[in-house]
């Protein structure tokens, strides 16, 4: 019976070992406290079978020993085995950690709609702003709004250049507020940040104005904002702004006008480089995290949500 003790309480020492470490895992996570509970259920529990089960299979005939502790063995080692991540599912983060698993997660989503528009079930936007909704506090409330009209523009089709480049800089200002030291660094520095943003402003005003159809005064609107390109003109971005320029150009000389300059965010239209030179300059949300928003971007954000908010 001794040689059982002596098994049983390895594996109670074992069980606590990594018990202790799972709950710093879950800790870290901003696990509820429910998912701490079933955890430390788990683990209380392989420790009761251990000083149960383990006397009970040494004290059985030699013929059915072997196979009891082979049974014993396999149970006891299926509990350990349970990943820790799956407590988490059951048990859920403290909400606010929850939301910003969700915004994750979203941007994941909202990202692969831009590459392929097909890929991603109408469903799952559906889904997702249920889940945003249903993580909103008080304390979170525009970046809720922030998030829900990112995926009902996607949903629409209808997402704009500068109102997404508008939205993901204040969203990542509020998420700095709400998880401070937890969000990832920013690409640039607040001067090249700010930098990226006017010029992405500056391009996305000629998208918004390149329809088909330009009055005069309108297509005199066009080619201002074409050579306001220029001040924006650095070794890095030169080849963007002749593309633009070139490409701009172009599309004005037409005398049908038919379509869009750019449509639906296709930048082949830009030329063979086109895309690679966005990607370049803006690749990554976080090339324009830090950014300065001045008061006209604070006001167009803020009467977007008070449009939302009364349509609803």
């Amino acid at each position: 019976m001794s040689a059982a003790i002596v098994a049983a309480a390895g594996i109670s020492v074992l069980a606590v070992f990594f018990f202790l470490i799972e709950s710093e895992r879950l800790s870290e996570g901003h696990a509820r406290v429910r998912s701490q509970v079933l955890n430390a259920a788990r683990w209380a529990f392989v420790i009761a079978l251990s000083w149960v089960l383990i006397p009970a299979a040494v004290s059985q005939p030699a013929p059915q020993r072997a196979a009891t502790i082979i049974g014993l063995v396999a149970l006891v080692g299926t509990l350990l085995l349970i990943p820790v991540r799956w407590f988490l599912r059951l048990g859920g983060r403290e909400p606010a950690w929850e939301l910003r698993r969700a915004k994750i997660e979203v941007t994941q989503l909202a990202n692969k709609v831009r590459r392929n528009p097909g890929s991603v079930a109408r469903v799952n936007l559906h889904d997702a702003i249920d889940r945003i909704e249903a993580l909103r506090t008080p304390k979170a409330t525009e970046l809720c709004d922030l998030i829900v009209a990112e995926l009902q523009d996607l949903l629409s089709g209808a997402e704009s250049w500068n109102e997404a480049g508008r939205r993901a800089i204040r969203v990542d200002e509020l998420s700095r507020k709400l998880w401070p030291g937890a969000m990832p660094p920013p690409d640039f520095d607040s001067t090249e940040a700010t930098f990226r943003w006017r010029m992405y402003r500056a391009f996305g005003e000629l998208m918004q104005i390149g329809i088909p159809g330009l009055s005069p005064a309108s297509k005199n609107e066009f080619r201002r904002l074409l050579s306001a390109l220029d001040r924006f003109r650095r070794p890095d971005t030169a080849s963007f702004i002749e593309s633009a320029k070139s490409s701009g150009g172009g599309w004005l000389a037409e005398s049908a006008a038919d379509r869009p300059w750019i449509d639906g965010f296709d930048f082949s239209l830009l030329g063979p480089g086109g895309p690679d030179e966005v990607k370049l300059i803006w690749g990554r949300d976080a090339a324009l995290w830090g950014a300065e928003l001045d008061e006209e971007d604070r006001r167009a954000i803020a009467a977007d949500l008070r449009k939302r908010a009364t349509a609803s």
